[in-house]
C-alpha cells in the first residue's frame, strides 16, 4: 500500500490494484462495533467535500457562506420549491428533509452531500471524472453520524426546528430520503448533512474521532483499472446508475459520454 500526500486531507492510503483497496477496506477493524461506513468519491483529491449550496453561495461572490446565509437560501428554496407545487409525493405532502432530499436528487443546491452505502458505487464517482487527475474515496463511520436511522425518516421537523439546532453537534447527520426514484435504489444513495464546517476538508463536518473518517487516494493508473473491473464484472457504469430519462439522455448518451461502454459485449 503506497501513501498519498494531500494538502487538504494530509496523509492517505493509496492502494496499487483493485484487490488491494477492496482486501483494505474488508479487514478495517478501527471502531468497536459494526464496521459499516458510507461511501463517497469525488474525480479529484484536491476538491474539499463541499455542498452544493455551499458552492453556490461560493460562486455567488460571497466572501463566505455562513450557518445563516445557509439556512437562509435553503428556506428560501423550500418556500419557493412549495410554491411551485413541488412539495409533494404521488400526493401525499411531504417534510422540508424529504423536499429538500427531492431537490436534491433533481440537480438543486442544498447542503445534503450525496453518499452511498455501496463503495462500488462510490467508486465509480471517483474514477467517472477526471480521469488524468488522483481521485477521492471516502468513508464515513456510521457509529460516529448522528440524524436519522437506516431506512427511516422520523424527525417530519419544519427545517428552521431541524436547523437551529445544527451547529450543536461537531459531526454529520444521516438521512435516506424515503421520496424513492429509480436512481437512488440503483445508487443505493444517502445523504450526510452538517452545520458549515471551517475546516480544511470542507463545508461538510466530518467526525474527528479516530477511525470515523477514512481517506483513500485513487490513482489515474488504478481508475483506469477499476473502470474495466466495475463495469465487466459488476455491471456498475453510467446507464445501469442513472435508470430513468435524464439518466439514459444525458449521463449515458450524451455527446461527452463513452460510445463504447453503451454494451459490455
Amino acid at each position: 500500500m503506497d501513501i498519498y500526500y494531500s494538502r487538504i486531507f494530509g496523509e492517505v492510503q493509496q492502494p496499487e490494484s483493485f484487490l488491494e483497496l477492496m482486501e483494505f477496506v474488508v479487514h478495517l477493524n478501527q471502531l468497536k462495533g459494526r464496521n459499516v461506513m458510507v461511501w463517497r468519491g469525488q474525480g479529484d483529491i484536491n476538491w474539499p467535500v463541499h455542498s452544493g449550496a455551499y458552492r453556490r453561495l461560493i460562486n455567488g461572490k460571497r466572501e463566505k457562506a455562513t450557518e445563516w446565509n445557509l439556512s437562509y437560501y435553503e428556506n428560501t428554496l423550500i418556500r419557493r420549491a412549495r410554491h411551485k407545487g413541488y412539495g409533494t409525493n404521488e400526493g401525499m405532502e411531504i417534510c422540508d428533509l424529504e423536499l429538500l432530499a427531492k431537490l436534491q436528487h433533481h440537480g438543486a443546491a442544498t447542503r445534503l452531500v450525496d453518499f452511498s452505502k455501496n463503495i462500488l458505487v462510490a467508486l465509480w464517482f471517483s474514477l467517472d471524472s477526471k480521469p488524468d487527475e488522483t481521485g477521492l474515496l471516502l468513508g464515513v463511520h456510521t457509529r460516529v453520524i448522528g440524524g436519522e436511522s437506516e431506512g427511516v425518516l422520523d424527525n417530519k421537523e419544519e427545517y428552521k426546528k431541524v436547523m437551529e439546532r445544527i451547529d450543536e453537534y461537531d459531526y454529520p447527520m444521516f438521512l435516506e430520503s424515503p421520496v424513492v426514484s429509480k436512481r437512488i435504489a440503483a445508487q443505493h444513495g444517502v445523504f450526510l448533512y452538517s452545520g458549515v464546517s471551517e475546516e480544511a476538508t470542507g463545508s461538510l463536518m466530518l467526525p474527528k474521532e479516530k477511525g470515523g473518517t477514512l481517506f483513500i487516494a485513487i490513482s489515474p493508473q488504478l481508475k483506469k483499472e477499476c473502470r474495466k473491473i466495475l463495469i465487466n464484472h459488476f455491471d456498475i457504469r453510467t446507464e445501469t446508475l442513472f435508470p430513468d430519462l435524464d439518466g439514459f439522455a444525458f449521463h449515458a448518451n450524451s455527446t461527452g459520454a463513452s460510445d463504447s461502454e453503451i454494451f459490455r459485449w
